[in-house]
């Protein structure tokens, strides 16, 4: 091999090393970035559900969710506490949605948080009615692919 052939040589090698190692910067870069994201989209929705739980009374609403669970007619007061708690559970859930879209959360954890959601849609009852109707009035207010989801889920239930 000659000089010159041995000097293209090296140049290919050092070639191909530049174009990985930029290959590999760039993909630590877009995590990096992408953990950002998540970060920042977890601390403002940790702010809400931290608002929001200021105005939960712990007392009222686990007699609030105890009369839900046994099908009794709640009073005004009740019912405004349940339905706080419902729109905290809703931001809650579409958080680790967000999460779990994102890769944060694998498939077997995001499962467990399925079957809260689904839980919410399945019993006929009380809490079944003030999840429903919690659904339908905070949706507007979450993200439109979570959104989507919670929506093809419920399809599945009916």
């Amino acid at each position: 091999m000659t000089r010159d052939q041995r000097r293209d040589l090296y140049e290919a090698i050092g070639l191909v090393a530049i174009v990985g190692s930029l290959i590999f910067v760039a993909l630590e870069v877009r995590q990096a970035n992408l953990a950002t994201l998540v970060a920042a989209r977890d601390s403002a929705t940790q702010g809400h559900i931290d608002y929001m739980a200021l105005l939960i009374d712990s007392t009222v609403l686990a007699s609030a969710s105890a009369k839900a669970a046994e099908n009794k007619e709640l009073n005004a007061i009740e019912a405004k506490q349940y339905t706080i708690f419902h729109e905290l559970r809703w931001r809650h859930y579409e958080r680790v949605y967000y999460l779990y879209t994102n890769g944060v959360f694998s498939d077997q954890e995001w499962a467990a948080y399925k079957n809260g959601i689904a839980q919410s849609f399945v019993d006929k009852n009380t809490v079944w009615q003030l999840s429903r109707e919690s659904w339908e009035k905070n949706r507007a207010k979450l993200s439109a692919d979570f959104v989507a989801y919670v929506d093809r889920l419920i399809k599945e239930l009916e």
